[in-house]
């Protein structure tokens, strides 16, 4: 079933929210890993959760910065998984 990039985004803020910042709100273009946002281990859960929550596959070839670096990034994969 196709995913917007609007709703899959706000599933990935709500993670975030619960699981990371503490309850801080994440724009949709701030930088995750670059201002350590997302650890490593983070990131790993993150795909955890997209994958089960989305019944996708992320590939180790898309576990990059290009595709992790903001929420935008990742719903846009996310999205694109499920089209």
């Amino acid at each position: 079933m196709a995913v917007s990039t609007e709703n899959a985004a706000a599933e990935i803020q709500g993670w975030l929210r619960e699981n990371v910042t503490g309850g801080r709100e994440v724009s949709p273009d701030e930088a995750l890993i670059e201002n350590g946002v997302l650890t490593s281990l983070q990131t790993v859960e993150l795909v955890t959760f997209l994958e089960e929550r989305f019944n996708i596959m992320v590939e180790d070839e898309e576990f990059d910065e290009e595709n992790f670096g903001s929420v935008e990034a990742i719903a846009g994969l996310v999205a694109s998984k499920t089209a």
